[in-house]
């Protein structure tokens, strides 16, 4: 069972990373009620809570600031109820400024991420980021 929920996952991290907004190919990895949900870090001051459409929503955003974003996992473990953690770091380059980032320069974020399915698919994510300096 967790082979199955962490392919889950990967798949929907690899689509992120590509900044995929087909609807359909999610449709594959999220439950139509999947909440997210991004806790307070240098980017976002408050609690970020993003239904199946505001996933999407960011990621169409993230196309216009995003280049070659990437999720390097470092590890995933399997609780005893079904939760999946996954321990990733990310990174991308910035394609316009925003703020005080400036193109070309790179973001990068230590993830945790906290994973829970139903019917095979991600009902919920809690994520916490760390990012690097900037």
């Amino acid at each position: 069972m967790a082979e199955q929920q962490l392919h889950t996952i990967t798949t929907f991290l690899s689509l992120s990373e590509s900044l995929e907004t087909d609807p359909a190919a999610y449709a594959q990895v999220l439950h139509p009620e999947v909440e997210q949900i991004e806790y307070p870090n240098l980017l976002h001051k408050e609690i970020q809570r993003r239904s199946f459409t505001d996933i999407l929503d960011n990621l169409r955003a993230g196309r216009e600031l995003l280049l070659n974003p990437h999720f390097e996992l470092h590890r995933a473990h399997a609780c005893g109820d079904g939760t999946m953690v996954v321990e990733a770091h990310w990174h991308a380059t910035l394609a316009n400024d925003i703020g005080p980032l400036v193109r070309g320069q790179v973001l990068a974020a230590q993830f945790c991420m906290i994973f829970e399915l139903k019917d095979g698919k991600i009902i919920q994510q809690r994520t916490y980021n760390c990012f690097d300096p900037f």
